[in-house]
């Protein structure tokens, strides 16, 4: 029993300096934001090699990407409240959704991928997050871009999802 106490206090003192990291890190994203004069920036690009950096660190890759997400969504939802779009239909797409953006931004939840690319081609919403097979069929407009895949490393559900913009 000593030894699980001793064992539990080093955890609550590493769970300390996570948390003061992380209010760090947050304070160094205002910081970033003021640096671009209030100007909304979603930045896939930024964000992929933030993670690929991550995942050199020697930790797990699933378990990186899921709370580096959510630190990056949550900080993006500071400085603007995307609408996202995604199939409610297909409870491993809302998952995934919630795994991606976190419960940061406004949601809506389409019947079908045909009015999903209508929503986001009328600009009813910001962006789509959709699982990559049902994309494979879909035409979709020239203007609307891949910006991103969820997860990179993994599968989530056994599957690929992809961050439309």
């Amino acid at each position: 029993m000593e030894e699980l106490e001793k064992l539990r206090k080093e955890i609550d003192k590493l769970d300390k300096m996570i948390a003061v990291l992380i209010s760090k890190r947050q304070g160094l994203s205002n910081k970033i934001l003021k640096a671009k004069g209030g100007m909304f920036t979603y930045d896939p690009v930024r964000e992929r090699k933030v993670m690929e950096k991550i995942f050199s660190y020697d930790i797990n890759s699933k378990l990186a990407e899921r709370i580096w997400r959510q630190i990056i969504a949550f900080n993006l939802s500071t400085q603007k409240k995307l609408k996202i779009g995604y199939l409610g239909d297909d409870k491993f797409s809302i998952a995934a959704y919630e795994s991606y953006f976190g419960p940061y931004f406004e949601n809506r939840d389409f019947k079908n991928v045909n009015k999903l690319m209508e929503g986001i081609n009328n600009k009813i919403i910001d962006a789509v997050i959709i699982e990559k097979s049902q994309l494979a069929f879909t035409k979709i407009n020239s203007k609307i871009k891949i910006v991103s895949e969820f997860p990179l490393n993994e599968y989530f559900y056994k599957k690929k999802y992809l961050i439309l913009k």
